[in-house]
């Protein structure tokens, strides 16, 4: 019987958030047919509007993901490798252009693909033990950069790339890239709390957001602002935007009953 490697976590303390755990002792490191399992279940989401927010995480205490399974990428002919690289780009895409806001919670290495998925994912909180790093240039292979290349500077890229070297959590947070760093047995806790607070918003603004933040980024400075200022004006008009108008006024948590959120 095989054993699945992405358990699905509905916390009823979290109602509105879906914890998505990498389990495939000792390091996490993937299949195919896991990263098959977590593109499906990133994708549940699209359907299931009471989620608002993603926590996804390593099983145990060494490794966020540790890349891919040595042994498999060993026995890969031309064909399979190309099928390969073609699902993992399609989990990457899976989590950054998710409906939901994704919080990467690394709770040890985050090495090779492990890294690179937390690269394209909207927050990162790690533990002060966590590690990071593109060791593919020590096994004879390429590292993924250009995922990369968007949160930290190229020189430190290529640097990473070029070396394999490691770096630990405080430099990734000097970076920018990590946003939080606490004691390992706090990092499930702490990506929670912002989760939460994720999901204490209106979840049409959440998902509007986090998909003009996407469609703009590659786009010129008025371009893009004429985007976001459309964006804008539709959401204002959307029942949330005045449930969270009047809340505020009378001081007090708003109420999002609405899930479906307009489209620009």
């Amino acid at each position: 019987m095989t054993t699945s490697a992405i358990h699905k976590t509905y916390l009823p303390e979290h109602p509105h958030v879906l914890l998505i755990t990498i389990d495939r002792p000792p390091l996490n490191a993937m299949t195919l047919d896991a990263h098959r399992e977590l593109l499906a279940a990133l994708r549940s989401v699209e359907d299931d509007e009471d989620i608002r927010c993603i926590v996804l995480t390593g099983a145990g205490e060494r490794a966020f993901v540790a890349g891919g399974d040595v042994g498999e990428l060993g026995a890969l002919d031309a064909a399979s490798a190309l099928v390969r690289t073609r699902v993992i780009r399609q989990v990457f895409d899976a989590i950054r252009r998710n409906p939901v806001p994704v919080i990467a919670a690394i709770n040890g290495h985050a090495l090779g693909g492990g890294l690179v998925m937390m690269s394209v994912c909207d927050i990162v909180i790690a533990a002060e033990t966590a590690t990071f790093g593109l060791p593919e240039i020590n096994v004879g292979v390429m590292g993924g950069t250009k995922h990369l290349a968007r949160v930290v500077p190229e020189k430190v890229m290529r640097w990473m790339a070029l070396t394999g070297k490691r770096v630990d959590a405080a430099f990734m947070e000097r970076l920018g890239v990590v946003q939080q760093v606490v004691p390992r047995e706090q990092v499930l806790t702490a990506s929670l709390q912002v989760a939460d607070d994720i999901c204490a918003k209106s979840p049409a603004s959440v998902r509007l957001m986090k998909e003009v933040i996407n469609l703009t980024e590659t786009m010129n400075l008025d371009d893009g602002y004429h985007v976001e200022t459309y964006a804008t004006a539709v959401i204002s008009t959307h029942p949330d935007s005045g449930e969270a108008a009047k809340a505020f006024k009378e001081k007090r948590p708003a109420v999002f009953p609405s899930k479906k959120q307009p489209k620009p």
